[in-house]
């Protein structure tokens, strides 16, 4: 059992942010802390919306007695997931260098929640500059969504081999790009790019009403990597499992996780296939897919 902190969004009514994260790694064998950035009754879109950030210095009270009562020097992966302003990007990076500090071989997971198509960004510029720059350079794993990727890399994406530019661009150990293209219109790509192998899956594309799939995939994909699994292992649980949620979760509002917790929780998890993509030469960075 690993110990994660999970610094994100929370919501009393649904599964976002730390309401997503937090019971996919509980339900996978994990001991999590759920810090919320910012606590919300439920996600936007409901009739009515009520909820503040939860300010930087409360948090900060928060992991210092967290940190006073040894908890924090037990932490063995760190996920970072809604950050509202570029003070709570700082406070992240401050506590992150003290887990580091404590457990140098502690993971850290950036979710750079700043935005999606068609919407584009739903963070202020600043606030995403403050991803950019403050976290995503200190992290171990990112994974961004296809216009995350995109804004991130200050550059666009149309295919399989611009992703995996963009993704070797952002200079990281390992970058996980979701909903990236895969070549066919029925289909999108989930495709793994850590340092020179690249491995990919594809998933039917569906219309989703429920929202957090990005924060479930990328605490399934953490659990995973803390459970012992190689990157291409993490890749295909995590994809088996979105996949499951997302096919229970058509025509609802709010991600099935509950329902479908038999199926991504099991000691022996179903691994989605590896696939090829269109486009990419056998000798360039995409050979190992």
């Amino acid at each position: 059992m690993a110990k994660v902190l999970s610094i994100s969004s929370q919501v009393i009514y649904g599964h976002v942010g730390n309401s997503a994260t937090a019971f996919v790694m509980q339900r996978m064998g994990h001991d999590v802390l759920p810090l919320p950035t910012i606590l919300l009754s439920n996600r936007p879109g409901y009739k009515a919306l009520a909820g503040e950030p939860v300010a930087v210095d409360k948090l900060d009270a928060l992991l210092r007695a967290a940190e006073e009562n040894g908890w924090l020097s037990e932490i063995d992966g760190v996920l970072t997931g809604y950050i509202p302003t570029p003070e709570h990007a700082e406070f992240s990076r401050h506590w992150i260098a003290k887990i580091r500090a404590a457990n140098p071989a502690a993971l850290y997971l950036c979710d750079p929640v700043v935005g999606d198509l068609p919407r584009g960004l739903y963070v202020s510029e600043a606030t995403a500059e403050a991803v950019r720059d403050v976290l995503v350079p200190v992290a171990d794993a990112v994974t961004p969504n296809l216009f995350e990727l995109g804004w991130l890399a200050r550059r666009p994406i149309a295919s399989p081999a611009s992703a995996i530019a963009a993704a070797l661009a952002l200079a990281r150990p390992t970058v996980v790009v979701t909903s990236a293209p895969s070549g066919k219109p029925d289909s999108v790509a989930n495709i793994l790019v850590k340092g020179g192998e690249v491995f990919a899956t594809v998933s039917p594309r569906r219309a989703l009403t429920a929202h957090g799939t990005g924060d479930a995939l990328a605490a399934f994909l953490l659990s995973y990597k803390l459970n012992g699994f190689v990157a291409s292992a993490s890749l295909r649980a995590a994809t088996a499992a979105i996949d499951a949620v997302i096919e229970k979760s058509e025509g609802r509002s709010e991600l099935a996780l509950i329902e479908t917790q038999a199926v991504w929780a099991a000691a022996d998890p179903v691994l989605a296939p590896l696939a090829s993509l269109p486009g990419l030469d056998d000798d360039d960075d995409a050979d190992a897919v």
